[in-house]
């Protein structure tokens, strides 16, 4: 082997090793930001290919944009739908108090009344709701100072 080829090798050498260092660092940053921060998208492998890595992330990226879009729709849904109330109307007050006191629900309310509760005292078994609230433990000062 010429010195110039051993000089070539050497060279040819040293650049796979920093392909390899770079990817290996890449992967490393990766990691730790996959430890940090909620993991909304699964990046693909590397490959060692720029371009191919590059589209595999958009594409993973795109995906995980289309499955957020998909669950903000259905919590939107969820949270903006009125349709989880009744209404009883009764001919008189009186009418309403004795239907109330009959069920003993009057002491939880003359006009609004929890349903789950309702349908217990009547003997109807409700479907489990799973209803996914998202409270953000946030005390708003302003409204502190009505409790």
């Amino acid at each position: 082997m010429t010195p110039a080829e051993k000089m070539e090798l050497k060279e040819k050498t040293k650049a796979e090793a920093r392909q390899k260092n770079n990817l290996a660092k890449e992967q490393a940053i990766r990691t730790r930001a996959s430890k940090t921060m909620p993991q909304m998208v699964t990046l693909p492998e590397l490959t060692g290919d720029a371009e191919v890595d590059s589209k595999a992330d958009l594409d993973a990226l795109q995906e995980g944009f289309r499955q957020r879009a998909k669950a903000e729709a259905s919590r939107f849904e969820l949270t903006t739908d009125s349709e989880y109330w009744c209404a009883l109307c009764f001919q008189t007050r009186e009418q309403k108090e004795v239907f109330l006191k009959a069920l003993d629900l009057f002491t939880h309310g003359d006009k609004y009344l929890d349903g789950q509760l309702v349908a217990e005292r009547l003997g109807i078994k409700l479907p489990e709701g799973h209803v996914p609230y998202k409270p953000d433990g946030k005390i708003v000062k302003t409204w502190l100072e009505f409790t």
